[in-house]
């Protein structure tokens, strides 16, 4: 009988174990798509937060008087770890990542994208120039 007794809690014992175990990988697994999903709200908002940037920069231009003239840079990188590109149209630039992407609408401009690195708004003649 007591051969009985030690292995019933033997096997207790690891039941306890497996399911403890089981628990932490559920919580594991868990966490790991909470911090995904953290990170890609925050590549969204770093996205939204530069298209809403620029857009200042245009708007600001096209307040102002001619002769208006700003340098400022882009860096190559949001946080050191995020790839991105900008698209100009006519009315609205486009902040694109791998992951996603936010378009705002702007005045009329002229000239080139903005690009990363150095980057150029100024107006001339009532027409706003960007990297002219």
């Amino acid at each position: 009988m007591k051969m009985h007794k030690k292995s019933q809690s033997s096997m207790e014992f690891f039941t306890l174990v497996g399911l403890a175990f089981l628990a932490t990988i559920l919580f594991a697994a868990i966490t790991v798509n909470e911090v995904r999903e953290f990170s890609d709200q925050k590549e969204f908002l770093m996205i939204k937060d530069l298209a809403l940037r620029l857009q200042k920069e245009v708007a600001i231009a096209a307040s102002v008087e001619d002769g208006y003239e700003r340098r400022f840079t882009l860096e190559d990188k949001l946080e050191d770890k995020i790839d991105y590109f900008v698209i100009v149209t006519n009315s609205s630039i486009n902040v694109n990542s791998s992951k996603t992407a936010f378009s705002v609408r702007i005045p009329l401009i002229y000239g080139k994208n903005f690009t990363n690195g150095s980057n150029k708004v100024e107006k001339i003649n009532g027409r706003i120039y960007v990297n002219r």
